[in-house]
């Protein structure tokens, strides 16, 4: 073999190894990217880019008030937005028809089981119909709801402000190899604070599989929960283990930041309120043209993990003390998490004041791609690790025979 044969061997080689290097990052690329980008992509006068869907609930077979997905959006100025379902039929923002913000969250319910939904968003009185294609999504078969457990947590502005109206996604990450393995698809939550202070619920028992056809099985101690958090002043997004964010653990903040790297302090027990009471979902109002029917939601109460301590003062400063005290060990007890689902995304609504209302569910449409997993890259370093020995074994044999 000549010395042109021998360079061009080891040149093919070496080639090869890179290329198989290259694959082999292709999978750290994924994981440094955003895992749901529509939350975190910029608000333009198009909102297209900001489209989430999630929190896909399909509980019975057939048509049901309580199969739901949601769809939600960001705007640069505040305005009203519904969603348009292909038929005609349209919803609107679970704070209510009239309601304008730059968040938007809307709950679309009285969906089919297994069945396709094609929807366009109508925000600011314009309809967006992402470039021509529209929003399709694909509901799940039914599963029955398990008992529920409540995710809890705060999510505040970079000032220290209530972030109203921030939009908060979940996704549970299986963390110690038992139940199910890989991602869910996503819950989300809307952060009310008339109604409940800068908190949102989300109910993990209502989470699926990537797949969406099957329950999404979880260990409360080891398995993990990421939170993304987007609001007009910015977005945050921590992991925490499950049982971090389940009462009576004290809820963490997300802490908004305009550069997407917003953090999360721990909160302390007098940060939670003494009471967090259950709530109905919202009731969507459903709007078909020219009729306006208004399909009902409903939802699972969360139970109280505990039961504050009783005040026996009279006095007005000592019941104010007694009520402190108790709220340092007593459980947060659980707003409504709202079965709503996950596709462009949709809302229902509720008016109750002095009562917390958290509008949640979970994903079931085409989720984020769940292509992440320590297992498998490993396995593939390992396999790049091994060609790349054999060719460079391969290109040190062709050159020894050349020099033979």
């Amino acid at each position: 073999m000549n010395t042109f044969s021998t360079r061009r061997t080891a040149s093919f080689a070496f080639a090869l190894a890179l290329f198989a290097l290259v694959l082999l990052l292709v999978p750290f690329a994924a994981l440094a990217a955003d895992p749901l980008p529509c939350a975190v992509a910029p608000v333009a006068a198009d909102p297209s880019a900001t489209v989430c869907l999630s929190n896909m609930v399909v509980v019975f077979d057939g048509v049901s008030p309580d199969n739901q997905f949601v769809v939600t959006w960001r705007t640069q100025q505040a305005e009203k937005g519904q969603v348009k379902l292909s038929d005609g039929t349209t919803y609107d923002d679970a704070r209510g028809a009239a309601f304008k913000g730059k968040t938007h969250y809307v709950v679309v319910s009285n969906v089919d089981a297994k069945t396709n939904y094609t929807f366009d968003i109508v925000s600011g009185g314009k309809t967006f119909s992402q470039n021509n294609a529209h929003w399709t999504i694909r509901t799940g078969p039914p599963l029955a709801p398990g008992a529920p457990f409540s995710i809890v947590g705060r999510v505040s502005n970079p000032d220290g402000s209530e972030a109203d109206g921030a939009l908060v996604y979940a996704q549970l990450r299986d963390g110690d190899k038992k139940g199910t393995a890989g991602r869910s698809t996503w819950l989300s939550a809307l952060v009310v604070v008339p109604d409940g202070g800068n908190f949102f619920n989300l109910d993990a028992a209502l989470a699926r599989a990537s797949n969406a056809t099957q329950k999404y099985t979880f260990d409360p101690d080891g398995d993990r929960v990421l939170i993304l958090a987007s609001g007009e002043q910015g977005t945050a997004k921590q992991t925490f283990k499950l049982n971090e964010l389940h009462p009576p653990a004290a809820p963490p903040s997300l802490i908004l930041a305009s550069d997407n790297k917003g953090s999360a302090a721990t909160a302390t027990p007098t940060q939670i309120p003494p009471t967090l009471t259950p709530t109905a979902s919202p009731t969507a109002t459903a709007t078909v043209t020219p009729l306006s029917p208004t399909p009902s939601q409903t939802h699972t109460p969360l139970p109280a993990s505990a039961t504050p301590e009783p005040v026996t003062e009279t006095a007005q400063a000592q019941a104010t003390k007694a009520q402190a005290d108790a709220t340092q060990t007593a459980a947060v007890t659980e707003t409504v998490v709202t079965e709503n689902t996950d596709v462009a995304m949709a809302a229902g609504e509720e008016v109750e004041p002095q009562r917390t209302r958290v509008f949640g569910g979970v994903p079931n449409v085409v989720p984020p791609r769940q292509t992440n997993n320590n297992n498998l890259i490993l396995i593939v370093l390992a396999v790049v690790l091994i060609v790349g020995a054999a060719l460079l074994g391969l290109a040190a044999f062709f050159i020894r025979q050349s020099k033979s």
